[in-house]
C-alpha cells in the first residue's frame, strides 16, 4: 500500500469541460453539463456498480446506499461557496439518512444538507480524467470524508493501469490524504493478502481491497473488483446471493448429517431386532 502526499489546489473552475490535470490523453468524450441517464458504459462497469450496491445494502442496512444518481449540493466554502453543484456518483454511502422511498436524484437541500460518508466512482473510458482530477476537488470542497476511485479493467492511460485503487481521506484541515493500491489483495479463489488493504475502518465499517477476477474482458484483459473486508478478520463481505448460497449449503450439510445419523440409528435398531429374532424366534 502506497501513501501519497496531500492534494492541494489554489483554485478550481467548476464548469470547465476538460481537465488539465491529465496530460497526453485525448479529450473527454462527454459534456459534463449535459444530463445523462447513467455511466454504465460496459459490462464490467455495470457489473461492478451492481456488485458494490448489493454488498453494501446486504451487509450494512443501517446505512443508506444510493447508486448511479445525480447529486445536488450547494457549496459552503472555497471556490464552490454558494454555487450549485451537480455531480454524479456510481455509489454514495450515507450514515443516519432515512429515505423510505425511491428517488430520481439526491438533492441535499431536502435532507438538511446531508453529505455521504463515502462516494465511489468506477472509472470508465469517457469519465476517468474528470474522476481523477476535478471531481476529486469537488468532493474535497464538499467535505466528503472518503472518496474512492478504481479501474475495473484497462480504461485509462498507462499511468493509471489496473490494478489501481485510490482512496481520498479527508483530514482536519480539509485537505485530502491519498492512499492507493497497485497490487491485488487477492486473486479470486486464492488466499487474501492482508498487507494489500486500505484501512478506512476508523470512519466506515470495513476495509478496502482489490480482487482480480477469473473472468476476462474482451478476450484477455484482466478484470478487477473492489472488495469490502471485515475490520477485524480477513473475511470479505458477501452479496445477498453469496450469503444465501452459503446458508443453503450449510443447511444442506446439516440435513445430510441428520439423515446419516437417522440411517445409522435405523441400522442399529435393525441389528438389535435381528438379534432378538435369533434369540427368541419370530414374533407372531
Amino acid at each position: 500500500m502506497k501513501k501519497i502526499d496531500t492534494i492541494s489546489m489554489d483554485y478550481i473552475k467548476v464548469d470547465r469541460k476538460k481537465s488539465t490535470r491529465i496530460e497526453n490523453a485525448p479529450p473527454d468524450l462527454y459534456d459534463p453539463n449535459k444530463p445523462r441517464l447513467g455511466r454504465r458504459e460496459s459490462e464490467p462497469h455495470s457489473n461492478e456498480v451492481n456488485y458494490i450496491y448489493d454488498v453494501l445494502t446486504t451487509n450494512f442496512p443501517e446505512y443508506k446506499t444510493l447508486w448511479d444518481l445525480h447529486h445536488y449540493f450547494v457549496g459552503k466554502k472555497g471556490p464552490l461557496k454558494d454555487k450549485e453543484i451537480d455531480i454524479q456518483f456510481d455509489i454514495s454511502f450515507f450514515k443516519n439518512l432515512d429515505i423510505p422511498y425511491t428517488i430520481s436524484s439526491y438533492d441535499a437541500s431536502k435532507y438538511s444538507g446531508k453529505i455521504p460518508e463515502m462516494t465511489i466512482n468506477v472509472l470508465s473510458k469517457s469519465t476517468w480524467r474528470a474522476d481523477l482530477s476535478e471531481n476529486v476537488e469537488i468532493c474535497r470542497y464538499l467535505g466528503i470524508p472518503v472518496h474512492v476511485i478504481y479501474a475495473p479493467y484497462m480504461v485509462t492511460s498507462k499511468v493509471y493501469a489496473p490494478p489501481f485503487l485510490r482512496v481520498f481521506l479527508l483530514e482536519e484541515k480539509g485537505n485530502y490524504r491519498q492512499e492507493e493500491l497497485r497490487e491485488v489483495t487477492l486473486k479470486e479463489g486464492k488466499p487474501l493478502e492482508e498487507k494489500n488493504i486500505i484501512d478506512v475502518s476508523k470512519i466506515l465499517p470495513f476495509r478496502l481491497g482489490l480482487m482480480q477476477l477469473k473472468k476476462k474482458h474482451e478476450g484477455d484483459l484482466p478484470l478487477y473488483r473492489i472488495i469490502f473486508i471485515d475490520p477485524q478478520e480477513p473475511r470479505i463481505f458477501l452479496t445477498k446471493f453469496e450469503k444465501y448460497k452459503i446458508e443453503h449449503e450449510k443447511k444442506l450439510l446439516e440435513a445430510e448429517k441428520k439423515a446419516a445419523e437417522a440411517e445409522k440409528k435405523a441400522s442399529e435398531l435393525k441389528e438389535k431386532l435381528e438379534k432378538y429374532r435369533k434369540k427368541f424366534g419370530k414374533i407372531e
